[in-house]
């Protein structure tokens, strides 16, 4: 694991085959992979349950639930918008687990908040509530992702962390969506039952608290401007972005990979809820139903995450931005020829729709981490999130009016030809740059 000469001298370490950046020890990374797993599990959580909520808590019809949707994921990443690049420039300041602890514990209120929601009104307050610990979660797993590895281990670090990630997504479809039917399960009235599903995921929330306190590096990141004014490290990512056509190249991958997590978290759960219930299951069933299905996808994209790692390693990174791009638009648009969500064309159309997926959010954080100046990278990141947080707002009010009035597929159309049209964009970034080369 761990050559004893680097214990001994304070060198780089290596955790396995993954190398480690200089000052992370081992233990801060299985710790990180740890707070990934928990973390974007939780942030995603919140939208696969939304379904459960409208139809339950708020008693809204099938017709009105899409827009619904969209309204309050609108809302929320209007506040991620605003958030994230503050958030990362924050971290560069005074440190990365101390924001991140305090996301966890911001994250463990919206959820006991989200137990008692019973209007649209207060369904779209709570989510802008819970979406500043979820903004605070995801930049803190990002930033760390591109300051725990050598750059030579990148890739594979990247890919250890998706499979941790596409575990704990696998998690919510398996147990966490199906707790209120469990709950449910002696009797208990379904409003009841999804409150408990909410107080049990405010415990996990509390879990990843004490798992960053633990083992996350603590202190200001080593190489970070110790005097610059506030403006200026959040002004640091617009100019990065500027000067670097690889880092805009991520910006807008950024945008199409947080989009692609909506159409999955919330619409495709959604089409499939709405599919279950009109042919005749009870709500806990039909979002039993669509936590395997969705299960079903993350089991592809983690078994597909070690591959795309090593790739990311062993390609351009901007061509691999673009095979990424490539096989998540075929993804996409293919789930729309799909005739029966049950039926048995669905699995090898979840299974490359799971492989398009992870290959956005892997290449496009690797690339990032390439390419972001170690003093300011919060600062990048955080407007690298920033612009995913642009994605949700598009692919949410768009995908949410889509979602009722053109068709539940709608969504997986318009997603599908963003990640075509980027695709073509990210050859041509990678014909015309060379990648940054200053990596210490």
């Amino acid at each position: 694991m761990v050559k004893g000469m680097n214990e001994m001298t304070g060198g780089p370490h290596s955790l396995g085959p993954i190398k480690l950046a200089r000052g992370i020890r081992p233990a801060n990374a299985l710790f990180f992979v740890m707070s990934a797993l928990l973390g974007v599990c939780l942030t995603t959580y919140i939208s696969t349950i939304q379904p459960y909520v409208l139809a339950v808590n708020l008693g809204l019809p099938n017709d009105q639930q899409g827009q619904v949707s969209g309204l309050a994921l609108f809302a929320g990443e209007i506040v991620l918008l605003v958030s994230s690049a503050f958030i990362g420039a924050f971290s560069d300041r005074i440190g990365r687990r101390g924001v991140f602890l305090g996301g966890a514990l911001l994250l463990a209120l919206g959820y006991v908040l989200f137990a008692y929601v019973d209007t649209v009104v207060a369904l779209v307050a709570v989510r802008m509530f819970i979406s500043v610990g979820i903004a605070v979660v995801n930049v803190m797993v990002g930033v760390l992702m591109v300051d725990y590895p050598a750059e030579e281990s990148r890739g594979k670090l990247v890919a250890l962390a998706g499979i941790a990630i596409g575990i704990g997504n696998m998690l919510i479809g398996i147990i966490f969506l199906r707790l209120p039917e469990i709950y449910s399960a002696d009797g208990t009235d379904a409003l009841t039952a999804g409150q408990l599903t909410m107080f049990t995921m405010a415990g996990l929330c509390l879990l990843l608290a004490l798992v960053v306190r633990a083992g996350l590096k603590g202190g200001r990141p080593e190489k970070a401007q110790k005097n610059e004014p506030f403006r200026q490290r959040v002004g640091m990512g617009i100019r990065a972005g500027r000067e670097n056509k690889r880092v805009l190249l991520a910006y807008f991958c950024a945008f199409v990979a947080r989009g692609d997590l909506v159409v999955i978290g919330t619409f495709y759960t959604l089409w499939l809820i709405q599919a279950g219930i009109q042919s005749g299951m009870s709500p806990e069933v039909a979002a039993t139903k669509a936590g395997i299905r969705f299960a079903m996808v993350m089991f592809a994209a983690l078994l597909w995450a070690p591959v795309m790692g090593w790739l990311n390693d062993h390609m351009d990174r901007a061509h691999a931005m673009g095979l990424a791009m490539g096989l998540a638009a075929v993804g996409y648009i293919g789930i729309a020829f799909v005739p029966d969500p049950f039926g048995v064309w669905m699995y090898p159309a979840m299974v490359v729709l799971g492989i398009g997926q992870i290959s956005v959010v892997l290449a496009s954080q690797t690339l990032i981490g390439q390419e972001s100046p170690p003093s300011y990278r919060g600062s990048v990141v955080g407007m690298f999130s920033m612009f995913g947080a642009a994605g949700i707002l598009f692919i949410s009010s768009v995908g949410g009016w889509a979602f009722d009035a053109v068709s539940p597929l709608a969504p997986f159309i318009l997603i599908g030809i963003v990640n075509s049209l980027l695709c073509f964009f990210s050859i041509g970034v990678a014909r015309a740059t060379q990648p940054r080369k200053d990596y210490a």
